[in-house]
């Protein structure tokens, strides 16, 4: 595998197609498929998820090969596959949370901040995080 000059904004994600799930685009955009994602490679160094992703990603995903991180080859079943993007290509995540209602839902949400604290509408969007860097962050909401 060769390095390219705009290889620095090259994201690699290793995952597996989600089978139980499926996209239908009808501007007739390139094939996506929804893709439980384990871990990512950016600039050189690959980066394990706590727990996976869900995302939206364009085509079939390639076969691993000699330049996949072992952290790969080593933890993921012989399914997983590399997709390769631009930092700066749209996507959509999904966080997997798998519970109660009562947990995923209304005690992550009821309890966060306590009674006294507790925030309405509140979001977070467009945030990040880049060597010691943060930017793009927007919080929108109103304190009860």
């Amino acid at each position: 595998m060769t390095e390219s000059l705009l290889g620095i904004s090259e994201v690699s994600l290793y995952g597996e197609k989600v089978s139980d799930m499926s996209f239908n685009d009808m501007d007739g955009d390139p094939i996506r498929y929804f893709v439980r994602v384990y871990g990512y490679a950016f600039e050189g160094n690959y980066y394990g998820m706590d727990a996976p992703i869900i995302m939206l990603l364009v085509g079939d995903g390639a076969v691993l090969d000699d330049a996949t991180p072992k952290d790969v080859k080593n933890s993921f079943s012989s399914h997983v596959r590399r997709w390769v993007c631009d930092k700066s290509d749209h996507s959509v995540r999904l966080d997997e949370l798998t519970g109660s209602v009562e947990s995923i839902l209304l005690e992550a949400e009821l309890t966060a901040g306590g009674a006294a604290g507790r925030v309405s509408g509140g979001r977070v969007s467009g945030g990040r995080v880049s060597g010691g860097r943060v930017s793009g962050g927007r919080v929108s909401g109103k304190a009860d």
